[in-house]
């Protein structure tokens, strides 16, 4: 069989960066389709004529930027041809959307021609929103926020919080103002993808630890604590993203004195939805001198506003909030005071609430429904949440089902989307019942979902 030999560019760059730069023309060029298996290491060294330590260096850079995964006494695979799966693109009509964790439309049109039309009718205010301002935006959108935390049981002053573009950023800022690069960054071994882009385009290192059905395990973080020495531990601790558990308090207690004693931030990552009766007390309640609490509007108001409402926040204590600014100020300079000011009214009216109250009904709906299709199968799913995390029935894989429920006609995700590192993915896929227009469709792809599910994996060449 012709094994896959790449030409490496001439110039002075190392030559396993070359052989990663090769991979991924490649996979631009189609030439290393999705699931493709790199040649051995020691067989592309010989085909090469370098080292087999270059050819594992060039396949762990490939595999840093998310090219390639490898996989424990398999070998190294190009992941997909496709951008990346954390981010989200137009969906194929013909195709469910399970995959994208986005909220259901309801009243939200109808908040945001009010308000728009209210501000246009006070010309001073639209003045106002038209200009500059600083980069902690107006003084009453600041009271309004803080005074709506503290409502919610996250007691803050208006010089506690910054207004963000949407959760990202507010990721992005985080870890800016609290790294260097060469810095470690502990996370859940699965978590939200937008942590390791994050990470890698800082050069931070990002491990991923041990977890059990609370969360994070308190032994995994004591010895990361001491091998790495980090500088942030990043947590989705309300409703884990993706495999939908909570975590106690008792155990945000245990975490909170580790991270004390070892100097550690806690990035308290509160962006997926929740009604505020479900939560559990934050990491900035019970530290706040050692969390910045991260959250967004964003989805509670879908993406469907030509990018959705980018507007999220940061609870942090004074100190954290200055670095904050600095970092805030070099990647944008300042935030819309428009949407901030759209939102901080929707805060005041109550109309915030009301929409959370809606989402909270809708949620429960949608989830007493992939309950009752999906029953028999082991699902974790918070009630009111918008994800649910399914583990497969043998024999299928993972990567293998989303392959397969896409042909069928539903999209959703593995868990070797959310894997950091060479964390190990189980065999699981997350399910977004959120994300259909109705309760109809969620219906109709929950059975399309569960008939994938029913028929047998399709085994590929066999190896003798």
């Amino acid at each position: 069989m012709t094994i896959w030999i790449p030409e490496l560019a001439s110039g002075t760059l190392p030559k396993y960066k070359k052989l990663a730069d090769a991979i991924d023309q490649a996979i631009l060029n189609n030439i290393l389709k999705s699931g493709y298996k790199l040649p051995p290491q020691r067989q592309l060294a010989d085909a090469l004529q370098v080292t087999t330590g270059t050819v594992t260096r060039g396949y762990n850079e490939s595999e840093r930027r998310g090219s390639v995964v490898a996989r424990v006494g398999s070998g190294t695979y190009v992941k997909s041809n496709k951008p990346s799966q954390y981010v989200r693109h137009d969906i194929d009509e013909d195709c469910f959307d399970l995959h994208s964790a986005k909220a259901p439309m309801g009243m939200q049109l109808e908040m945001i021609t009010s308000a728009l039309k209210q501000i246009a009718d006070e010309q001073q205010m639209l003045t106002s929103c038209l200009s500059y301002q600083p980069e902690a935006a107006m003084d009453h959108q600041r009271e309004q926020l803080a005074q709506w935390l503290t409502g919610r049981k996250n007691s803050c002053g208006e010089q506690n919080v910054l207004f963000t573009y949407g959760g990202q950023h507010g990721i992005s800022l985080a870890l800016q103002s609290t790294c260097r690069a060469g810095d470690t960054v502990l996370c859940e071994g699965l978590s939200f993808p937008g942590i390791n882009v994050a990470c890698q385009q800082q050069q931070l290192r990002c491990v991923g630890l041990q977890m059990d059905d609370n969360g994070i395990t308190v032994e995994s973080l004591k010895a990361a604590c001491v091998q790495s020495h980090p500088r942030v531990l990043y947590l989705t601790a309300q409703i884990q993203n993706p495999t939908s558990v909570q975590m106690p308090l008792s155990r945000k207690k245990q975490i909170v004195e580790i991270c004390q004693h070892n100097g550690v931030i806690i990035l308290d990552d509160d962006v997926q939805f929740l009604p505020q009766y479900d939560k559990v007390s934050s990491f900035y309640q019970l530290d706040p001198e050692i969390t910045i609490y991260i959250s967004s509007f964003s989805k509670s108001f879908s993406k469907s506003f030509s990018g959705g409402i980018r507007i999220g926040y940061l609870v942090a204590s004074e100190k954290l909030i200055s670095a904050l600014k600095v970092s805030l100020r070099a990647s944008c300079w300042t935030m819309p005071p428009l949407m901030i000011e759209i939102v901080c009214r929707w805060l005041a009216s109550g109309k915030m609430d009301k929409l959370e109250a809606w989402l909270t009904t809708e949620m429960a709906e949608r989830n007493a429904i992939m309950q009752e299709i999906l029953a028999g199968f082991e699902v974790t799913f918070q009630p009111h949440g918008f994800n649910a995390w399914l583990a497969l029935p043998e024999p299928w894989r993972a990567v293998g089902f989303v392959e397969y429920a896409e042909h069928k006609g539903v999209l959703i995700r593995s868990a070797e989307s959310y894997a950091i590192g060479r964390f190990h993915a189980p065999q699981n896929i997350r399910i977004c019942t959120s994300a259909p227009k109705n309760q109809k469709q969620l219906k109709q792809a929950l059975e399309l979902l569960k008939t994938c599910l029913s028929e047998t994996s399709i085994s590929g060449s066999l190896v003798m």
